[in-house]
């Protein structure tokens, strides 16, 4: 896919090294030469010095060509004069980073197919950290999650398979095991309920917000010593 940021920042770079690494076409727009010069010297991509919010700059881009547009300044107004001008431009996926939550509207009256909420994404991350320690947020989309839990030494389940842990009086019905990395063998396994559970293992769980806490508390559960 031919994809084009704007903002070479910490998340555009972020963004920049898992796409090119995913072989996908990618050019990035920031108005500081540094910035441009220090992603093409260490991911390749093409990257261009101006302003993202210029129809020049963009068709210099060759936004004519371009599958995704994702506008990833912390300035919610120049993120939402590029995805003006990539709708103009007729780009089928256009995504923002938003800081301002009094943009949504607006963002999505322009067109915009994705928007990641950066502050409510951090205040979740750290309630997180706080409420629950053991849990680690991978992604979250509306009221879903996925979460990734380690099976601390001394496990309750540490042995058992998948099927006694989801049978668990107490277990969340609506939450579902999607992944499992087996630290051992260094792999994932996508678990089936015969599937065994040892400590150490990573344990991907997805379901809704309210119930990750209470899955916690049951796979982090330990043997009682005598």
């Amino acid at each position: 896919m031919y994809i084009i940021i704007l903002g070479g920042g910490l998340i555009g770079k972020g963004l920049t090294k898992a796409l090119v690494e995913a072989k996908h076409d990618v050019v990035v727009i920031d108005k500081n030469s540094e910035t441009c010069e220090e992603i093409y010297a260490n991911y390749g991509a093409i990257s261009i010095n101006g302003d993202g919010t210029k129809i020049s700059t963009l068709k210099n881009a060759h936004i004519d060509k371009c599958d995704v547009a994702i506008g990833v300044t912390p300035d919610d107004s120049v993120n939402l004069s590029f995805a003006i001008l990539a709708k103009h431009f007729k780009v089928p996926q256009i995504m923002v980073r938003m800081s301002d939550p009094a943009y949504e509207n607006v963002y999505k009256y322009v067109g915009v197919t994705n928007i990641a909420r950066a502050t409510q994404l951090l205040i979740d991350q750290f309630l997180v950290n706080i409420e629950s320690p053991e849990l680690r947020k991978v992604i979250s989309i509306g009221n879903l999650v996925i979460d990734i839990i380690n099976v601390p030494e001394n496990s309750e389940y540490d042995g058992k398979k998948v099927l006694d842990l989801v049978k668990t009086p107490g277990f969340p019905e609506k939450v579902t095991i999607t992944a499992i990395y087996k630290e051992e063998k260094k792999t994932f396994i996508a678990p089936r309920g015969h599937d065994i559970i040892n400590s150490k293992d990573r344990i991907f769980l997805c379901g809704e917000k309210r119930d990750m806490k209470k899955a916690a508390k049951i796979i982090t559960k330990k043997v009682k010593k005598d």
